[in-house]
């Protein structure tokens, strides 16, 4: 066994499909410096396809929940690799594109995904139209040492979309951080550039890196990962054919890579069970702002306002002192607008609905459909009625400061606003528990669904939240906010 095999594994990461280690610069002789990473992923693409990508679906299944990945989502992934990430979007209802430096793994992708528009290409420069995309992935495929990926990124994405990355996080304190050892077998110099690679993880860093490149709610989250093998034989084939595991191999042959990773495998078999690694890692999302002077929504304001609609605008300057994008948008038919929320003080009275419960059921509901304007607008309510720590909680899936009645409420919430079809009995089950009558779940089920309603019209025409929203807002639930359109950027010192 080699005698650095217990090295910190922490001086290091392995690096995603688009990108091997090497120093930025013209590459080696003729060959670009982008088309290097080919020369250690490429050259065997269907162990890296079959015995080492898989074992990142956790990673790509969990950061797609995250961002909402579904039907009509343009997505791109960015380092596709051979392209298991974009066959998942797809399978979600993407329409999926994706960019790797490798020709051998894109041929891979293709193979899985002959609808995706998938390309060999620079992730540097690449090559689709600025806006082209709501949302755009990268498994550790951007790194401390590709800062300038992210230009391209804000580029390709349009106004108000979603970036999320992943990068390893604390790989020293893992339990499976063993598993990355044998990535420490190349020489120095690849090490400390591996290092750098890595800084992003640390507290704070992929965050600074973020909010420089201009995106906004940046919000740090964990993601499941684990590293699963037959026996000590597939692990070190699945090591072998990374680049890092390239890199090594350079350093001391691929055989005594081999039997060496094999080795350091057989001192964690499990009878039984398979090999099994535990990492570290972490995901960022972040969104791309508005763009300064975009139109609050698809349609233009009425030429004329009605006696309705004058009224409403009136309101909203009293109460808020601004008019709201939404009030501009129903201006057209304010009857319908008031018949819907005439309805909602219906049920709510019904049901019993305090503010607080209100709030609880419109961001639980509201940030499970994706709509960012009722989120943040009633994610101020809720952390006026409650806490601020509570509205960020809901509006992310944590309910852990809620009784046991505001549980139901959310639980119910999302269930009707993810998938109405897919409910039992026992979803409504708890609501019962709790003490409601048959009339109030009904009421408090029509309050969820006209609140879906209302955001979906809302969201289908483009309504930008209100850019008084961006100071209004309490920061913890703004930091939660990081799905649907941007809030309007906040006003210049030329504006009204």
């Amino acid at each position: 066994m080699r005698a650095d095999m217990q090295a910190d594994p922490s001086a290091q990461a392995e690096p995603a499909a688009g990108e091997q280690v090497v120093h930025h610069g013209a590459g080696v002789g003729s060959t670009p410096q982008w088309k290097l990473p080919d020369e250690g992923w490429g050259r065997k693409s269907a162990d890296a396809a079959t015995l080492h990508e898989p074992q990142n679906i956790r990673e790509y299944v969990t950061m797609h929940q995250h961002l909402k990945v579904g039907g009509g989502t343009r997505l791109l992934d960015v380092a596709c690799g051979a392209g298991l990430a974009v066959e998942l979007a797809t399978a979600r209802g993407a329409t999926a594109a994706g960019i790797d430096a490798s020709a051998r793994l894109v041929a891979v992708a293709r193979d899985r995904s002959s609808g995706a528009d998938l390309r060999v290409g620079d992730m540097r420069d690449l090559p689709w139209a600025d806006g082209a995309f709501d949302v755009v992935t990268s498994f550790r495929g951007i790194w401390g040492t590709t800062p300038e990926v992210l230009a391209e990124v804000r580029r390709v994405l349009r106004p108000g979309g979603l970036l999320g990355m992943t990068v390893w996080g604390h790989v020293k304190a893992s339990p499976g951080a063993w598993a990355l050892r044998p990535f420490l077998w190349a020489d120095a110099s690849r090490l400390a550039h591996q290092a750098a690679m890595n800084s992003l993880g640390k507290p704070g860093v992929g965050e600074q890196l973020l909010t420089g490149q201009g995106f906004e709610a940046v919000r740090r989250v964990a993601v499941p990962f684990v590293w699963e093998f037959a026996d000590p034989e597939s692990y070190a084939r699945a090591m072998a054919c990374t680049g890092p595991g390239y890199e090594a191999i350079q350093t001391i042959g691929e055989q005594r890579f081999l039997d060496d990773a094999a080795e350091l495998a057989a001192q964690h078999v499990r009878e039984g069970l398979p090999l099994r690694a535990e990492i570290n890692l972490v995901g960022f999302i972040a969104r791309n702002p508005a763009t300064p002077g975009a139109v609050s929504s698809f349609l233009a304001e009425p030429v004329e306002l009605s006696a309705g609609a004058s009224a409403a605008y009136a309101d909203d300057e009293a109460e808020l002192g601004y008019v709201m994008t939404a009030t501009r948008l129903w201006a057209h038919d304010i009857e319908a607008m008031e018949s819907l929320f005439t309805t909602l003080g219906r049920v709510t009275r019904t049901a019993g609905l305090s503010v607080r419960d209100r709030g609880i059921l419109v961001t639980a509901a509201t940030s499970t459909l994706g709509d960012s304007y009722c989120s943040l607008a009633w994610g101020a309510k809720l952390a006026a009625a409650a806490s601020d720590q509570v509205s960020a909680g809901v509006l992310t899936g944590d309910d852990s400061l809620l009784d046991e009645r505001e549980r139901a409420l959310a639980q119910w919430a999302r269930r009707v606003a993810a998938d109405p079809n897919a409910t039992t009995d026992a979803d409504v089950r708890p609501l019962r528990e709790v003490g409601y009558g048959e009339a109030q779940i009904l009421a408090i089920t029509a309050y969820v669904a006209l609140r879906v309603a209302f955001s979906t019209v809302n969201d289908a025409l483009g309504a930008v939240p209100d850019r008084q929203l961006r100071t209004s807002t309490p920061q913890a639930v703004l930091d939660a906010v990081t799905f649907g359109r941007a809030p309007a950027p906040a006003a210049g010192p030329d504006s009204p």
